[in-house]
């Protein structure tokens, strides 16, 4: 259950991002950077969801990376205003790799080999 949930909201989340640039490439006026905050608004809003609802299930470095992944996100909003220029090439690099590393997670988890480590009682 929690991995159709996983992979629902990573295809809810890339199916928003190639509507939002379909948006923009068929005849919206809104400028690149405003329809980037968007993008990155609706990432970290579904990256927070799936951490909530999944993250027990996956292992302790998906989560870090996850969580990493988030505050790229927040810092991409600080950058948009100080270094406009690096703003989109950047954001670009930071969404291919949570894509790329969400449906590697999703495929490895599928063939059980992403597990998370059981904590051992000792005394």
């Amino acid at each position: 259950m929690k991995e159709t949930i996983h992979t629902s909201l990573q295809t809810l989340s890339l199916i928003a991002v190639i509507g939002l640039l379909a948006w923009y490439f068929i005849g919206s006026g809104v400028p690149t950077h405003t329809l980037f905050t968007w993008m990155i608004l609706l990432l970290i809003v579904t990256e927070i969801a799936s951490l909530i609802l999944i993250g027990g299930s996956f292992p302790e470095s998906y989560t870090s990376l996850k969580v990493g992944i988030i505050a790229a996100l927040f810092i991409l909003l600080g950058i948009k205003n100080m270094l406009p220029s690096f703003f989109i090439p950047l954001t670009i690099t930071l969404m291919a790799l949570n894509f790329l590393y969400n449906f590697y997670t999703s495929s490895k988890r599928k063939k059980g080999g992403y597990k998370r480590r059981r904590k051992s009682l000792r005394n």
